[in-house]
């Protein structure tokens, strides 16, 4: 049990990092993305505003604060700022950096110019080497063909604007943006990876000190258990033994039968407390695992209470699948169908019929109880299978219960790899436990 609760919790803490570095991976890749993107247009904007050229002067007046708006509106272009104003503003315009003297010539692109039926008639690849004037011409016949005003085309990014004389298409290759921006981006997944790894392993190591104290606490609440339940033995067996005294001096009355009744119920809750503390410290390596078959096993250990169900005026009938093999405890899988039986015929109504179904499922050997009765709380169904909880502790009161049997019947089905629920269905309850075969081998 504590190997799996170590386990959820390096899992826990992998999963958590591994979000976080998502985020910020994604977060930190996204704001690359914009300002690549933010640049590019900023640039292509500039450039054709320019007829082609690369204007730095012309794009300062896009980038001027908002009390110039009213300038920028008029035909009169407003003065240059100051150099160190310049480069603020166009830091807030293009976001990748700002654009200088240098920008000029660090961007390769070319423009081309065509009529108004898109008939190319001016090509300049003076800012670029990597594209030849026949490739040029092909990769805008290709661009003007999509209809698009902007977009990307294998790491180039365009601009289509319409002018008096027909078309300017201005091409910049951000090949190597986009290159640096990729790079960055394996990088910090190999970091994050890398990180990960060295984050689990260092949790693996640590993590049997993190749960120390809650390790710590239940092992003092099962030495508890185990010591009081032994201590409580003593006094049970003089009890029982005192009450026999008086049945044979006094004869048999209601007192000592309430007695001997009261004695043996509480000597019952100490066995089932006993075994309860037994099934959850590792519960694997006391078990008997033999190959049996299940079918058999299912039916004997519930037939005794066919007959506990008609002196109660109910009826337990049996739908077994003959012929199921399991690999396992046979002793527990008896224990759990007697458990959830008893509990059935306990909590039936009066006059009703309980199910006991056992069917294979895939690689699962499934025992379902359905029982008719009064509802209980979705909330409180899966709290059935805690220890000691009782949703109608009233009602327990006069059927006997304990609130430990079905804490006993998840921890056989745990141990037989499986899984224990309960639901309304029907106008009653159904328990569903599904097991599957185990091996010898130690958790």
């Amino acid at each position: 049990m504590f190997t799996k609760l170590r386990k959820k919790f390096v899992l826990i803490v992998v999963l958590s990092l591994f979000a976080v570095e998502a985020v910020i991976i994604g977060t930190i890749s996204a704001i690359n993305y914009y300002n690549l993107n933010q640049r590019a247009d900023a640039l292509l904007q500039m450039i054709s505003d320019g007829g082609g050229k690369f204007d730095v002067d012309r794009a300062i007046r896009y980038a001027q604060p908002p009390d110039n708006e009213s300038h920028q509106d008029s035909d009169t272009p407003p003065d240059p700022p100051s150099d160190k104003k310049k480069r603020s503003n166009l830091s807030k315009l293009i976001g990748a950096g700002d654009v200088d003297i240098e920008t000029r010539y660090s961007t390769r692109y070319f423009y081309v110019r065509t009529d108004h039926e898109n008939k190319i008639k001016l090509i300049n690849t003076s800012h670029i080497a990597a594209l030849s004037s026949k490739e040029t011409r092909s990769f805008a016949a290709e661009i003007l063909e999509t209809g698009k005003e902007t977009g990307f085309i294998n790491g180039y990014k365009f601009l289509v604007t319409t002018t008096d004389s027909g078309k300017l298409l201005v091409v910049i290759d951000f090949n190597a943006d986009i290159t640096t921006a990729m790079n960055f981006f394996y990088v910090s997944c190999l970091v994050g990876i890398c990180s990960l790894i060295v984050v689990t392993v260092l949790v693996a190591l640590l993590s049997k000190r993190a749960i120390k104290p809650m390790i710590e606490n239940m092992e003092r609440q099962k030495r508890f258990i185990t010591d009081a339940g032994h201590e409580i033995k003593t006094p049970l067996a003089i009890i029982s033994a005192n009450t026999e005294v008086i049945e044979m001096t006094s004869g048999e009355s209601e007192w000592t039968q309430s007695i001997r009744h009261q004695t043996t119920r509480l000597s019952e809750l100490v066995q089932r407390l006993l075994k309860l503390a037994k099934m959850e410290d590792k519960v694997r390596q006391d078990m008997v695992i033999t190959e049996f078959d299940i079918s058999e096993a299912v039916a004997d250990t519930a037939e005794p209470f066919v007959t506990l169900a008609k002196s109660k005026n109910k009826t337990l009938s049996l739908n077994i699948a003959d012929g199921l093999k399991l690999k396992g405890d046979e002793a527990q899988i008896r224990e759990l169908t007697s458990i959830l039986t008893e509990n059935a015929v306990k909590y039936a109504d009066e006059g009703s019929e309980i199910k006991l179904t056992l069917a294979k499922k895939g690689k699962e050997t499934v025992i379902t109880v359905f029982n008719k009765g009064e509802p209980i709380a979705a909330e409180s169904l899966p709290r059935l299978f805690d220890r000691f909880y009782r949703e109608d502790s009233s009602r327990t009161r006069d059927t006997g219960g304990s609130g430990i049997g079905l804490s006993i019947a998840k921890a056989i089905v745990t141990a037989h790899k499986g899984s224990i629920s309960a639901k309304n269905t029907d106008g009653g309850i159904l328990f569903t436990a599904a097991v599957r075969s185990v091996s010898q081998t130690k958790e």
